[in-house]
């Protein structure tokens, strides 16, 4: 049973999780819905979302995304560079379009996958529990490494970096908060 406090401080969606045995919140359990609303946003949400809508779109937007890439490595070779980060970045692009026209169905399919069971993760540590941590870094450890198997390792270093940097931080986060969940 929800009391007053329970009833005048919290939504209906965070009191079924946190309040199931009565308890009054915590900060810890506070932050465990940040970091869930944030990893459910970005991690599955947006994750899974872009998965689809690439895998749809890919086809249409395909010849024109290589001919933009390819204008660009032509503009930079024009104005002398030929090496540096806007060069990499753009060289990097047609590689990257340039595998997913070879293994759209296999590299979506995997981003998929892995949203989905971030996303399950999300969902099972928002009800507290344990099982969900586990699941949520198998998920987006091995999300990480999609890219760099699938597509082009040097190609895709520098967004992996990124994504493993930003990873470490929400799995760093969810450990600290691991002891509030069963």
């Amino acid at each position: 049973m929800i009391n007053l406090y329970q009833s005048q401080h919290c939504s209906q969606i965070s009191c079924k999780s946190i309040y199931s045995t009565g308890k009054k919140p915590t900060k810890s359990n506070n932050r465990i819905i940040f970091f869930v609303l944030i990893s459910f946003i970005g991690s599955g949400g947006l994750g899974l979302i872009n998965s689809l809508y690439t895998y749809f779109t890919f086809e249409s937007t395909y010849p024109q995304k290589v001919e933009q890439a390819t204008k660009g490595l032509e503009q930079l070779e024009e104005a002398g560079v030929e090496s540096g980060f806007f060069y990499s970045m753009t060289e990097n692009s047609l590689i990257q379009l340039e595998a997913l026209s070879k293994n759209l169905e296999m590299i979506t399919g995997a981003n998929c996958l892995f949203a989905i069971l971030s996303l399950l993760g999300v969902f099972m540590m928002f009800k507290l529990k344990k099982n969900g941590f586990y699941l949520y870094t198998f998920a987006n450890v091995f999300w990480l490494l999609v890219p760099l198997a699938l597509i082009d390792f040097n190609a895709m270093m520098g967004m992996t970096m990124i994504g493993a940097i930003i990873t470490a931080l929400f799995v760093i986060m969810y450990a600290v908060n691991l002891k509030h969940m069963k």
